[in-house]
């Protein structure tokens, strides 16, 4: 965690030098001007461990105000760099095919930061329209009928987001009448200041054949007792290397690896819990990761975590570690693997190209 920590400060620091020296270069210098950049950077650098300490002291308001400066400013810086980098490669390739053609630091710098703030902006508000992605299976696993399943991942309820936000995902669940409602991890994130209001939000909306869920990374940042506390209380079966037949198909689920940090013994084998069914069971795998365990008997799984990148071009990084792309992929052995972009956002209240969703999953009978 302490190299984690170290290098994401190291690239944010980074981040902040390269941007400030566009600052730097875009307007006469001055000494006000290096003291106020120098003390702006090491400030903005280091306020996400401000939100940190402020949290654990449930100082509240005071977190989510340092929260929504902090986290929108580091969306608006991530934008400006990848801009402005791609400006200043443009900026070459013009330079050499045109040695007459120049353009000032101070103009560039009003450019990038144009469309670094024009593109936010659209981020903005691209994070709060959720969507519903539909999907249909067909199984001869299936008796007869068809069940209906609505994914919800990665919401990342607490500081950021809270009532107003999941009061729209819940009237999108209850607009498409799911059968069964699955949570594939991080629906909290932190202690927030209302989550009372946020389990009764959860309370008045249960699908005809239950809600079902699994722990993820940020369940177990939060403090993994609370976590699993707020998703029973708000209706959740909570699998954790167990499974649950509903509507004809087996539900397994699998805590995230990241459980094994919280000082309680994490449960990522889930080859016990389907030790007992027959190979003819339709069986849904809960993981929060896009990981695929060859070992684990599925046939559909279902996971998130990586956010489809978020706030592009972040996706090529996401792919980069897991291999993985949002959406459905086809497996091995006729298996299939979903990974939803998550309907809320982790740090950046920003969403670029990468729209929240709520997924609706159709697994209906070969047999008609």
């Amino acid at each position: 965690m302490l190299i984690f920590l170290s290098a994401a400060l190291l690239i944010f620091g980074a981040m902040h030098l390269y941007a400030f020296d566009k600052v730097w270069m875009a307007y006469p210098h001055s000494s006000a001007l290096g003291v106020a950049l120098t003390l702006a950077g090491i400030v903005l650098t280091f306020s996400p461990l401000l939100v940190w300490f402020l949290e654990r002291q449930s100082w509240h308001g005071a977190t989510r105000l340092v929260a929504w400066v902090s986290y929108t400013w580091m969306g608006y810086l991530f934008l400006f760099v990848c801009i402005g980098l791609l400006f200043d490669l443009s900026h070459a390739i013009a330079t050499l095919l045109d040695p007459n053609w120049n353009l000032n630091d101070a103009s560039a710098f009003r450019i990038v930061g144009l469309l670094a703030l024009a593109m936010a902006g659209y981020g903005f508000i691209e994070a709060r329209q959720i969507r519903i992605e539909e999907i249909s299976i067909t199984t001869p696993k299936l008796a007869s009928g068809r069940v209906t399943i609505a994914q919800i991942s990665d919401m990342h309820l607490g500081i950021m987001l809270g009532d107003g936000f999941l009061d729209r995902a819940i009237a999108k669940l209850r607009e498409i009448k799911p059968d069964i409602l699955v949570a594939t991890g991080d629906i909290v994130d932190g202690q927030g200041d209302n989550l009372a209001a946020l389990v009764r939000r959860f309370q008045s909306y249960t699908p005809p054949l239950g809600k079902f869920a699994v722990t993820g990374n940020h369940e177990c940042y939060a403090g993994l007792e609370d976590s699993l506390r707020f998703l029973r209380n708000a209706g959740f079966t909570v699998l954790r290397g167990e499974s649950a037949r509903a509507g004809g198909i087996v539900l397994a689920g699998v805590d995230d690896p990241s459980a094994a940090t919280s000082g309680r013994q994490a449960r990522l084998d889930n080859s016990k819990a389907l030790a007992s069914f027959a190979a003819d069971d339709f069986i849904v795998l809960l993981r929060h990761q896009p990981v695929v365990d060859s070992s684990t008997p599925f046939d559909l799984q279902l996971s998130g975590h990586i956010h489809g990148g978020q706030i592009f071009p972040f996706a090529f990084l996401t792919w980069l570690s897991y291999r993985a792309r949002t959406g459905l992929a086809e497996l091995a052995g006729g298996r299939r693997l979903y990974v939803s972009r998550g309907a809320g956002t982790w740090g950046p209240p920003i969403r670029l190209f990468a729209p929240p969703e709520i997924t609706l999953i159709t697994i209906a009978s070969a047999h008609g």
